[in-house]
Protein backbone atom coordinates (compact mmCIF):
# COMPACT_ATOMS: atom_id res chain seq x y z
CA UNK A 1 0.00 0.00 0.00
CA UNK A 2 1.58 3.65 -1.15
CA UNK A 3 1.48 5.81 1.31
CA UNK A 4 3.72 8.63 0.36
CA UNK A 5 5.74 9.21 -2.50
CA UNK A 6 8.14 6.45 -2.67
CA UNK A 7 7.27 4.36 0.71
CA UNK A 8 5.25 1.64 0.51
CA UNK A 9 3.50 0.57 4.00
CA UNK A 10 2.46 -3.85 3.79
CA UNK A 11 1.15 -4.30 7.73
CA UNK A 12 0.56 -8.30 8.75
CA UNK A 13 -3.44 -8.05 9.11
CA UNK A 14 -3.37 -12.20 9.91
CA UNK A 15 -3.19 -12.32 13.43
CA UNK A 16 -3.55 -16.32 12.76
CA UNK A 17 -0.24 -16.69 12.66
CA UNK A 18 2.85 -14.14 13.63
CA UNK A 19 4.91 -12.17 10.97
CA UNK A 20 5.64 -8.06 11.28
CA UNK A 21 4.73 -4.89 9.06
CA UNK A 22 7.26 -4.74 6.33
CA UNK A 23 8.12 -1.14 4.78
CA UNK A 24 9.25 -0.59 1.40
CA UNK A 25 11.65 2.78 0.00
CA UNK A 26 11.52 2.98 -3.58
CA UNK A 27 13.57 5.20 -5.79
CA UNK A 28 17.22 4.83 -7.61
CA UNK A 29 18.49 2.16 -4.89
CA UNK A 30 15.15 0.35 -3.51
CA UNK A 31 15.11 -0.44 -0.09
CA UNK A 32 12.76 -3.38 1.75
CA UNK A 33 12.92 -3.15 5.76
CA UNK A 34 11.90 -5.97 7.44
CA UNK A 35 11.28 -8.79 5.10
CA UNK A 36 9.57 -11.10 7.93
CA UNK A 37 8.64 -14.60 8.13
CA UNK A 38 9.92 -16.79 4.82
CA UNK A 39 6.49 -18.65 5.32
CA UNK A 40 4.66 -15.84 4.49
CA UNK A 41 7.33 -14.26 2.11
CA UNK A 42 5.55 -15.20 -1.00
CA UNK A 43 2.65 -13.50 -0.04
CA UNK A 44 4.74 -10.25 0.29
CA UNK A 45 6.28 -10.81 -2.94
CA UNK A 46 2.56 -9.99 -4.77
CA UNK A 47 2.24 -7.48 -3.09
CA UNK A 48 4.91 -5.78 -4.25
CA UNK A 49 4.66 -6.58 -7.65
CA UNK A 50 0.94 -5.47 -7.29
CA UNK A 51 2.32 -2.23 -6.97
CA UNK A 52 5.25 -2.65 -9.59
CA UNK A 53 7.77 -3.66 -7.44
CA UNK A 54 9.77 -6.32 -8.48
CA UNK A 55 11.53 -8.72 -5.17
CA UNK A 56 14.74 -9.10 -8.31
CA UNK A 57 14.87 -5.93 -8.17
CA UNK A 58 15.65 -4.87 -4.49
CA UNK A 59 19.31 -3.30 -3.85
CA UNK A 60 19.06 -3.56 0.17
CA UNK A 61 17.25 -5.58 2.97
CA UNK A 62 16.87 -3.48 5.90
CA UNK A 63 16.52 -5.29 9.46
CA UNK A 64 15.14 -3.39 12.25
CA UNK A 65 16.38 -6.29 14.74
CA UNK A 66 17.69 -9.64 14.25
CA UNK A 67 14.15 -11.60 15.45
CA UNK A 68 13.13 -14.33 13.51
CA UNK A 69 9.73 -12.58 12.79
CA UNK A 70 11.58 -9.46 11.29
CA UNK A 71 14.50 -10.89 9.26
CA UNK A 72 14.28 -15.42 8.91
CA UNK A 73 13.01 -14.09 5.19
CA UNK A 74 15.92 -11.83 4.13
CA UNK A 75 17.62 -14.80 2.45
CA UNK A 76 14.85 -15.09 -0.09
CA UNK A 77 16.14 -11.70 -1.04
CA UNK A 78 20.00 -11.96 -1.01
CA UNK A 79 19.64 -14.98 -2.68
CA UNK A 80 18.05 -12.67 -5.87
CA UNK A 81 20.75 -10.28 -5.31
CA UNK A 82 20.01 -7.76 -2.28
CA UNK A 83 22.60 -7.04 0.39
CA UNK A 84 21.57 -7.31 4.05
CA UNK A 85 22.19 -4.95 7.02
CA UNK A 86 21.65 -5.19 10.62
CA UNK A 87 23.44 -3.31 13.25
CA UNK A 88 26.09 -5.02 14.60
CA UNK A 89 25.21 -5.38 17.95
CA UNK A 90 22.22 -7.75 16.61
CA UNK A 91 24.53 -9.49 14.53
CA UNK A 92 27.02 -10.27 16.86
CA UNK A 93 23.41 -11.95 18.91
CA UNK A 94 22.73 -14.06 16.20
CA UNK A 95 26.42 -14.98 15.78
CA UNK A 96 26.21 -15.96 19.23
CA UNK A 97 22.46 -16.78 20.26
CA UNK A 98 20.96 -17.45 17.01
CA UNK A 99 20.69 -20.87 16.91
CA UNK A 100 19.36 -21.18 20.16
CA UNK A 101 17.09 -18.39 19.66
CA UNK A 102 15.95 -19.70 16.78
CA UNK A 103 15.41 -23.23 18.03
CA UNK A 104 13.19 -21.98 21.24
CA UNK A 105 10.89 -20.81 18.25
CA UNK A 106 10.93 -23.98 16.01
CA UNK A 107 12.56 -22.54 13.72
CA UNK A 108 15.78 -23.74 11.89
CA UNK A 109 18.54 -20.79 11.72
CA UNK A 110 18.33 -18.58 8.43
CA UNK A 111 21.24 -18.31 6.66
CA UNK A 112 22.37 -14.13 6.74
CA UNK A 113 24.96 -12.25 4.98
CA UNK A 114 25.34 -9.00 6.75
CA UNK A 115 27.16 -6.46 4.26
CA UNK A 116 25.87 -3.33 5.55
CA UNK A 117 26.48 -2.28 9.07
CA UNK A 118 23.50 0.37 10.52
CA UNK A 119 25.23 2.76 12.93
CA UNK A 120 24.04 5.79 14.18
CA UNK A 121 24.39 8.78 11.21
CA UNK A 122 23.04 9.13 8.04
CA UNK A 123 22.39 6.42 5.56
CA UNK A 124 22.46 7.95 2.15
CA UNK A 125 19.96 5.51 0.03
CA UNK A 126 20.24 6.98 -3.74
CA UNK A 127 18.26 10.53 -3.67
CA UNK A 128 17.16 9.96 -0.11
CA UNK A 129 18.98 9.88 3.43
CA UNK A 130 17.67 8.52 6.26
CA UNK A 131 18.92 8.70 9.71
CA UNK A 132 19.85 5.69 11.94
CA UNK A 133 19.16 5.91 15.72
CA UNK A 134 20.57 2.70 17.81
CA UNK A 135 17.52 1.96 20.10
CA UNK A 136 18.13 -0.96 22.31
CA UNK A 137 15.85 -2.18 24.45
CA UNK A 138 13.73 -4.77 22.26
CA UNK A 139 16.98 -6.23 21.36
CA UNK A 140 20.82 -5.18 22.05
CA UNK A 141 20.77 -4.06 18.06
CA UNK A 142 17.55 -2.88 17.21
CA UNK A 143 17.57 0.14 14.90
CA UNK A 144 15.02 2.99 14.26
CA UNK A 145 15.06 4.81 10.63
CA UNK A 146 14.36 8.07 10.46
CA UNK A 147 13.14 9.73 7.05
CA UNK A 148 13.51 13.82 8.12
CA UNK A 149 11.74 15.27 4.93
CA UNK A 150 8.57 13.68 5.12
CA UNK A 151 8.75 13.39 9.11
CA UNK A 152 8.83 9.26 8.99
CA UNK A 153 9.62 7.54 11.89
CA UNK A 154 10.03 3.43 10.80
CA UNK A 155 10.39 2.17 14.68
CA UNK A 156 10.72 -1.75 14.30
CA UNK A 157 9.69 -3.04 17.79
CA UNK A 158 10.52 -0.34 19.71
CA UNK A 159 6.64 1.02 19.74
CA UNK A 160 3.53 0.37 18.27
CA UNK A 161 0.17 2.30 18.35
CA UNK A 162 -0.43 1.86 22.17
CA UNK A 163 2.67 -0.70 23.07
CA UNK A 164 6.23 -1.35 23.64
CA UNK A 165 8.53 -4.14 22.22
CA UNK A 166 8.79 -6.55 24.63
CA UNK A 167 12.04 -7.07 26.80
CA UNK A 168 11.63 -10.38 28.36
CA UNK A 169 13.50 -11.86 25.51
CA UNK A 170 17.64 -12.81 25.62
CA UNK A 171 19.40 -9.34 25.42
CA UNK A 172 15.77 -7.30 26.22
CA UNK A 173 16.03 -4.56 28.76
CA UNK A 174 13.42 -2.39 29.84
CA UNK A 175 15.43 0.53 31.06
CA UNK A 176 17.05 0.92 27.78
CA UNK A 177 13.84 0.41 26.24
CA UNK A 178 12.50 3.39 27.85
CA UNK A 179 15.68 5.70 26.88
CA UNK A 180 15.70 4.44 23.46
CA UNK A 181 11.73 5.51 23.21
CA UNK A 182 12.25 9.23 24.88
CA UNK A 183 14.90 9.49 22.26
CA UNK A 184 12.61 9.32 19.22
CA UNK A 185 9.87 11.11 21.22
CA UNK A 186 11.87 14.37 20.81
CA UNK A 187 11.74 14.00 16.88
CA UNK A 188 9.52 16.19 14.53
CA UNK A 189 7.19 13.15 13.42
CA UNK A 190 4.35 13.07 11.32
CA UNK A 191 4.03 9.54 10.27
CA UNK A 192 5.16 6.47 12.41
CA UNK A 193 5.27 3.04 10.98
CA UNK A 194 5.88 0.22 13.46
CA UNK A 195 6.78 -3.73 13.24
CA UNK A 196 3.52 -4.22 14.11
CA UNK A 197 -0.08 -2.89 14.36
CA UNK A 198 -1.22 -0.09 12.59
CA UNK A 199 0.99 3.04 11.65
CA UNK A 200 0.31 6.28 13.47
CA UNK A 201 -0.72 9.17 11.45
CA UNK A 202 -0.48 12.98 12.36
CA UNK A 203 1.73 14.82 14.71
CA UNK A 204 -0.59 15.31 17.71
CA UNK A 205 -1.38 11.54 17.68
CA UNK A 206 1.95 11.19 17.35
CA UNK A 207 2.71 13.15 20.35
CA UNK A 208 -0.49 11.50 22.20
CA UNK A 209 1.35 7.95 21.39
CA UNK A 210 4.25 8.84 23.21
CA UNK A 211 2.45 10.21 26.37
CA UNK A 212 0.64 7.60 26.33
CA UNK A 213 2.98 5.13 26.15
CA UNK A 214 5.19 6.54 29.03
CA UNK A 215 2.11 6.66 31.36
CA UNK A 216 0.94 3.09 30.92
CA UNK A 217 4.02 1.33 30.36
CA UNK A 218 7.36 3.12 31.81
CA UNK A 219 6.13 2.45 35.16
CA UNK A 220 6.37 -1.41 35.12
CA UNK A 221 9.44 -1.57 32.59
Amino acid sequence: MKVLEDLFFYPWEDYSQNNCNTIMITGPVKVLIDPGHKRPFPGLVRQLEADGIRAEEIDLVIHTHCHPDHMEAGAELTRLGAKEAMHPDDERYLDEMGPMFFQAMGLPMPEYQIAVHLVEGDLTLGDKTLQVYHTPGHSPGEVCLYWPEPKVLICGDLIFAQGVGRTDFPGGNGKQLKESIRRMAELDIELLLPGHGPAVAGRENVVRNFQLIEHMYFPIL
